[in-house]
């Protein structure tokens, strides 16, 4: 069986299915950035509130949160490299979230703090995550990027492999 792909039937395609993907990607970030997700936990909303005050803070709690997840803990300086912060900024965070109970503040050997998440922001992070994984299934990204994927392995650039 021979079946001719008409390339340009396949480029107007792929072109249409990626400005669908390029619209929901868009609906997913505009919903995530407003915070439009209800929360009952006052103490789960402060901390999504805090989060999405600024990158910052956004990034600050991330890494945090990462690093209890990966049973670790970050120091100061580390913190400060990553978020891309000065150390008054980060000392700001610190104060802000230990004083919060959002984050773990240990000190090592060499008086070095190190710095995780607790379990409250953990939790309000997965809580996050289960709301995002119901709003990305509900968009029907997973069979979007399927499309896509076949579509390019008939490409011509594919098709001479």
């Amino acid at each position: 069986m021979n079946i001719k792909i008409n390339q340009k039937e396949l480029l107007s395609t792929k072109r249409a299915l990626k400005n669908q993907w390029m619209r929901k990607q868009l609906d997913i970030e505009i919903k995530t950035s407003e915070g439009s997700r209800y929360i009952d936990d006052a103490v789960k909303r402060k901390i999504k509130e805090y989060s999405l005050s600024s990158q910052k803070r956004r990034k600050f709690l991330m890494y945090c949160i990462r690093a209890k997840l990966e049973n670790d803990y970050l120091v100061v300086t580390q913190i400060i490299k990553l978020v891309g912060i000065s150390r008054a900024g980060a000392e700001t965070m610190i104060k802000e979230c230990h004083e919060a109970n959002w984050i773990k503040v240990e000190r090592s050997n060499g008086n070095r703090r190190m710095l995780q998440a607790s379990n409250i922001t953990v939790e309000t992070y997965a809580d996050y995550c289960d709301w995002l994984f119901k709003f990305i299934n509900e968009l029907d990204m997973r069979n979007l990027s399927a499309s896509i994927n076949e579509i390019e392995k008939l490409e011509p650039a594919h098709s001479n492999k």
